[in-house]
């Protein structure tokens, strides 16, 4: 069981817009996915996916399941993740997203991650392995964001509080898995 049954690649990165990079606040990007000798992703023909969302979500997904009755979020490979909404009561930030995006599931047993694609296609990596490719993935959106000119925190508290919730997460959660 390799990392060659899971790769996710980053192709590019980019804002939707290339010239208000500062209030654009979700990193968007071509990526391709492969599970076992499926390519269930392969870059894109418009803007690309938010890859912000996706590295947030591939990080719940160290720590969980991902499946359809138990979702980490709408899809892994969101279109839009630019909704981001957190009230006091919530454990994480909500990712809303549009009904476009790729997903597959995630589950945990015994060390062993299973992926399951939408097709049927289903491998088996151990957590280790699994656990290097997603944050590889998180470390090159994250070098993306912090090559990037400084965000401009949202003024309207319901959005600020959605974005500096998201940061708040990816932190904690990329900080318990440190090498």
């Amino acid at each position: 069981m390799t990392s060659e049954n899971f790769k996710i690649e980053l192709l590019k990165t980019n804002w939707i817009s290339e010239t208000d990079t500062q209030t654009d606040l979700c990193a968007h990007g071509q990526i391709r996915v492969n599970i076992g000798n499926e390519i269930v992703v392969d870059q894109t023909e418009n803007s690309g996916w938010t890859i912000s969302a996706t590295a947030q979500l591939l990080l719940r997904t160290l720590e969980r399941n991902h499946t359809k009755e138990n979702p980490v979020g709408d899809q892994l490979v969101p279109c839009c993740g630019h909704f981001l909404v957190f009230e006091n009561d919530m454990e994480e930030v909500y990712i809303g997203s549009c009904p476009t995006g790729i997903d597959w599931e995630v589950t945990h047993e015994n060390g062993i991650v299973t992926l399951k694609t939408e097709s049927g296609t289903e491998t088996k990596i151990d957590f280790e392995n699994y656990k290097s490719e997603v944050l590889s993935f998180v470390d090159e959106v994250e070098e993306f964001y912090k090559n990037s000119p400084e965000k401009e925190i949202p003024e309207d508290e319901f959005d600020r509080r959605g974005y500096l919730q998201f940061w708040k997460e990816w932190n904690e959660k990329r900080n318990k898995w440190k090498k």
